[in-house]
């Protein structure tokens, strides 16, 4: 079979592929259809295709000749996502254009494609059907399972989705926390073989702040091994393990897809939730015995600085003095710096009279006299805002500063991206001219490190989805989290102005 270079001038989209199913006229009507059927998904392809400067190698195009071009008949996605590269103009949309002006550049994206050059729709479709319609007895594509998704990751040394980890993680932690109960290990085994990514979703991070749970990497493992934190004993959340697995098992994601459907699923079962008054001060490991779980929570501060450091999953922070762990997690001991609990609490301070009190203002005594005077006006109007009574405009108000602060002309030249880069691209280049070790875990200073888990992880998409994203419910806690996360960097750009 031949195969051939084309550009994207080269080719013309099929107006019969499936995604289409009114058929199309021309390529233009053609591509505002695909950004009709998957926007993200396409503008998602490109930014991909900008930052690597090339398509997938695994999977090649198939086209036929057509007079003097050739017809896409498989990979019409990526050649529409190359030619929207090339001429944002081609979208209807203004908003679409702006979005692949920006991935445009991101990189340098790929001129020509490699592709399969078959002779005629009907020679090309037993290999098409193949590639889009499932396993087929083994003879197509059979998919990864999300735990061995998870694997090739781990081993390729790349990071996990979040969800994937924390389904994961409370599989394995709460089996063998109840090892010996075997309604319970038999019940959590049933929800992993049918529905293991939805524990995933069950258990997001609001709901794990709620329940005073924390996922941990162990930081002293050569294997980095999750655990899962808790404050409440193994006989205390077991009604509301037994309750959970059954619900995921017996329900699809549907019954709670969203953080407001949780809650109110949450508030439905009052007496199955683990206590706030009964919580202990300290977290420890579920799986560990009854035993160890309770002189870890009375030991000393000498015993505490001893334990293992950990890193959280749930925001992918690390260990920051000056930034709060992630919700409902703690920040870890044992690395020069002081561990607080679940609400707070440093670890280190067993025996004091007061607990650290958390911060009442957003940005509280934050100056910044070297920044544009229009962002020291938000700043100073951001200082009198108390977060408890106003959390959900203190998550944007956070939002506002940084945004602000890595887009001013100055930080932008010291920076060296432009105003139409992501906000994370910013931050993440504004991290880099601070420290250059940023992004090397031993070296980096650890009063950034925080900013840069954030801007790298999860604390981005919870930035954006403050503002464009209904489903995603601000807090207090994440109002402090991302108040005291930033502060540093901010404090530093202000320094260089």
């Amino acid at each position: 079979m031949p195969y051939k270079e084309l550009r994207p001038s080269q080719v013309i989209l099929d107006p019969e592929n499936p995604r289409l199913p009114d058929g199309t006229s021309s390529d233009r009507e053609a591509i505002n259809q695909l950004l009709d059927e998957g926007d993200d998904a396409l503008i998602s392809l490109a930014r991909d295709m900008a930052k690597t400067g090339q398509t997938n190698p695994a999977e090649l195009p198939i086209a036929i000749k057509q007079g003097s071009k050739y017809l896409i008949l498989e990979g019409n996605r990526r050649f529409a996502a190359l030619k929207l590269l090339g001429d944002p103009m081609l979208a209807d949309n203004e908003e679409y254009r702006a979005a692949f002006r920006r991935a445009a550049l991101l990189g340098t994206p790929p001129k020509s494609v490699f592709t399969l050059i078959m002779t005629s729709r009907e020679e090309a479709e037993h290999w098409i059907v193949l590639r889009h319609t499932g396993e087929n007895n083994g003879r197509g594509v059979r998919r990864w399972s999300a735990p061995q998704t998870a694997t090739h990751r781990r081993r390729a040394n790349r990071p996990v989705d979040s969800g994937t980890i924390r389904s994961i993680v409370m599989a394995d932690e709460v089996e063998e926390a109840y090892s010996q109960n075997d309604e319970l290990t038999e019940l959590i085994r049933q929800t992993r073989r049918g529905k293991l990514t939805n524990i995933g979703r069950f258990f997001s991070p609001e709901v794990l702040n709620r329940l005073h749970f924390s996922i941990e990497v162990d930081e002293d493992s050569p294997s980095r091994e999750r655990m899962l934190l808790v404050r409440h004993s193994r006989e205390q959340l077991e009604p509301f393990f037994r309750w959970a697995f059954t619900f995921i098992r017996d329900n699809s994601v549907d019954a709670y897809k969203n953080a407001r459907i949780r809650e109110t699923l949450l508030d439905g079962v009052p007496d199955l939730l683990p206590s706030d008054t009964e919580a202990r001060r300290y977290p420890f490991r579920l799986a560990e015995t009854a035993g160890t779980a309770t002189s870890m929570s009375d030991q000393s501060a000498a015993n505490v600085s001893s334990s293992p450091s950990t890193t959280s999953v749930n925001s992918g922070a690390s260990p920051n003095p000056s930034s709060p762990p992630a919700p409902g997690s703690s920040t870890p001991a044992g690395s020069g710096q002081t561990a607080t609990s679940g609400n707070g609490a440093p670890v280190g301070s067993v025996g004091r009279k007061h607990e650290a009190k958390p911060e009442k203002y957003l940005f509280h005594d934050l100056r910044l006299p070297n920044h544009p005077q229009r962002i020291q006006k938000v700043l100073k109007e951001c200082r009198d805002l108390v977060i408890e009574d106003f959390s959900s405009v203190a998550c944007v108000m956070a939002r506002v500063v940084v945004e602000l602060s890595v887009s001013s002309p100055e930080a932008l030249r010291l920076s060296g991206t432009t105003e139409s880069d992501s906000l994370k691209n910013k931050i993440i280049a504004m991290l880099k001219f601070l420290d250059p070790d940023i992004e090397s875990n031993p070296k980096r200073d650890r009063e950034l490190a925080q900013a840069f888990l954030e801007a790298s992880e999860l604390g981005i998409p919870y930035l954006n989805g403050f503002v464009h994203n209904p489903n995603v419910v601000p807090d207090p806690h994440l109002a402090r989290r991302f108040s005291a996360a930033f502060r540093p960097m901010l404090e530093r750009i202000d320094a260089q102005l």
